[in-house]
């Protein structure tokens, strides 16, 4: 990325230097932040900027990143969600950059109200029985009871309901422009990703003269109902999900995983589980096996999240090929995954960086369900729904699932959505990817065509959030106008990513005559795609359940990760136990290395090394009986 900066001279002429936030913030409190590496302060607020009632507070904490040179302005960041936590993840965004940014720019982040340690709203045992339920649109009376117990169940979980009547945008716009002010009410730049667009658009048409800059990643139209932006977004995932069993179709090694079309695969299962859960074999952290059932919302929900991302695709895609082969395993992984279910015990999992039910409480008091009571609001959705399936036949639960707990929630948001966002005498930059499921890229166009001042960076075939992946285009395009003004030569700059990830084929779909490198490649191969593993944060050790019996230890070592396999098998026919060493130190040695016994239909005593630094292989003991060898050509 540093190539593409100095490629276009966007630092030759560099702008004055700001008062820096530095400076501006050190008459405050401040402390090291738990989370992360950054300095935090907290600012207290009224509980309610709309009520003149000073007794009743609530603390606001905000994460500060100080440019390490001179600052060339300060730079508010508002990630997504609602519900995802700005200090939770402000290092996991900003090592994501350029380092020049952090180098130049001074970087806020905020736990908005609503989330957090000390306010964050969350139900998790409520939220998993939720998430995971069937929720039928064919049964009216289960699907409402659905909503209406999630309400009921997740409100008294949380028990605050003193925060729910406050806990919306405005609120948390009004929460950062008094910690502007706290530090001098400088001019300063506003970014927001996906939901952080709706709040930025917000902030800058209320306090215009806070502005300096404004720029928008993954764009949310605020002109769009409820239903319209439902209806918008439903519509747009159900082609993208289309157009992703297209691209396995035309990759040769993913159309070979499927004994069917993808597609046909797809809507096979979804009829399966249409018709009630399906039992699922799976092995616990210590080995203990026990039934689980697979649900329609766990391949909805693991199919929308799939086209988040090109990654993302080609990991469903793996799942999905799996599930049509008979391991529906992975498919259940994903789905814990996606839905923060924790696998042992199918209750939600805590996160720090997420708070669920703050989504639902600023999303529900953001937008209004309509009118009458909760339970003409709710049978209103579900007509909408009917009527739109027709065109949602394999998404349709998006569409409707959050707004039924939006009908029932307490509190209800205002009947009239606001003006298109206009922009101002500062630039406006908006961003987003044409294979966007959840802000799709027609929002942007409809706010690049309302905005002035306002230029648009689309990239084709790209994600939900576009900036910040490492790509020249739009990091340098968003770099030259933070740094130095430098607006896009034109209104519409495009962009290009593969829409799909590369397709790691299913491994050993006949063990019995695979060869001792395949076995050893394949193992390795599946410990790097093993959901539960990919998603361990690899800070403690960690035992997990093998797909068909067994388990694997995670510990992190000195130099990357170590692991202990006993009776693991991710084949019906082959069982290995032993160990392994990741090694992972941008050296050399980076690499894995595994001392593996093979039972079953093979039997060996292998020791297997993969190099990743040059992509070398060796192998060395004994496979049936005979001495192990890498394969040689004919």
């Amino acid at each position: 990325m540093r190539h593409a900066l100095f490629a276009l001279g966007l630092l030759a002429s560099p702008a004055l230097a700001e008062t820096s936030l530095s400076d501006a913030a050190s008459g405050l409190d401040l402390f090291p932040c738990e989370l992360g590496g950054l300095t935090c302060t907290t600012l207290t607020v009224p509980l309610d900027h709309r009520a003149n009632d000073p007794s009743q507070t609530l603390d606001i904490t905000f994460a500060l990143s100080f440019a390490t040179n001179e600052s060339l302005g300060i730079l508010f960041y508002f990630v997504g969600g609602p519900g995802g936590s700005g200090l939770a993840s402000a290092d996991s965004y900003l090592s994501s950059f350029d380092p020049a940014l952090i180098e130049n720019l001074d970087i806020v982040f905020v736990d908005q109200r609503g989330i957090g340690a000390v306010h964050g709203l969350s139900c998790p045992v409520a939220q998993a029985r939720f998430d995971s339920s069937a929720a039928p649109l064919s049964d009216t009376d289960a699907v409402l009871a659905t909503a209406r117990a999630y309400v009921s169940d997740c409100t008294a979980e949380m028990g605050a309901d003193h925060l729910l009547p406050v806990v919306n945008t405005d609120q948390a716009i009004r929460d950062s422009e008094a910690f502007r002010q706290a530090i001098g009410a400088p001019k300063v730049w506003l970014y927001g990703e996906s939901y952080g667009t709706q709040l930025v658009q917000a902030y800058a048409t209320q306090v215009p003269q806070a502005v300096k800059g404004v720029m928008l990643d993954g764009v949310v139209d605020l002109t769009l109902d409820a239903e319209g932006f439902y209806r918008r977004y439903t519509l747009t995932a159900e082609r993208l999900l289309s157009d992703t069993f297209a691209l396995c179709f035309g990759i040769p090694a993913c159309k070979a995983d499927f004994p069917a079309d993808p597609s046909q695969v797809y809507d096979d299962l979804a009829a399966r589980l249409a018709a009630g859960p399906v039992t699922v074999p799976y092995t616990l952290a210590d080995g203990t096996r026990v039934d689980r059932t697979l649900t329609a919302s766990h391949l909805e929900s693991s199919a929308f999240y799939a086209l988040y991302a090109p990654e993302g695709r080609a990991e469903f895609l793996r799942t999905l090929a799996a599930a049509g082969r008979g391991n529906l395993v992975p498919l259940l992984q994903l789905g814990y995954s996606n839905l923060f279910i924790d696998p042992e015990t199918e209750i939600g999992m805590e996160d720090p960086a997420w708070f669920g039910a703050a989504y639902y409480a600023i999303t529900c008091t953001d937008y209004d369900s309509g009118p009458g009571t909760a339970e003409d609001r709710a049978r209103r959705i579900l007509d909408q729904a009917r009527a739109l399936a027709p065109e949602a036949p394999r998404l349709l639960r998006s569409y409707y699932i959050e707004r039924l707990a939006c009908a029932y929630w307490p509190q209800q948001g205002p009947a009239a959505r606001p003006q298109a966002y206009a922009g101002g005498d500062w630039p406006t930059l908006i961003l987003n990817g044409s294979n966007d499921p959840i802000t799709p890229i027609s929002m942007a166009y409809s706010v690049l065509d309302d905005a002035q001042n306002a230029y648009g960076v689309f990239m084709q075939g790209g994600p939900h959030v576009i900036w910040g992946r490492g790509l020249a285009c739009p990091d340098a395009i968003v770099q030259a106008l933070l740094f130095d003004g430098t607006l896009p030569p034109a209104r519409e700059q495009l962009c290009e990513q593969e829409p799909i990830a590369d397709y790691t084929p299913l491994t050993l779909t006949d063990p019995t005559r695979a060869d001792a490198f395949t076995v050893a490649r394949a193992i390795e191969t599946e410990l790097m795609h093993y959901i539960p593993l990919v998603t361990w944060p690899g800070d403690h050790p960690t035992s997990f359940g093998c797909p068909l019996g067994g388990t694997i230890l995670a510990e992190p070592g000195d130099r990357g990760t170590d692991f202990t396999f006993t009776g693991c098998r991710f084949w019906p026919a082959l069982t290995f136990s032993g160990t392994a060493a990741e090694v992972s130190m941008d050296d050399p040695d980076d690499g894995i290395t595994m001392d593996l016994k093979i039972s079953g239909a093979q039997i060996g005593d292998l020791v297997y090394l993969h190099r990743t630094t040059d992509q070398s292989y060796s192998l060395s003991g004994i496979w049936n009986g005979q001495p192990a060898s890498l394969p040689r050509q004919p």
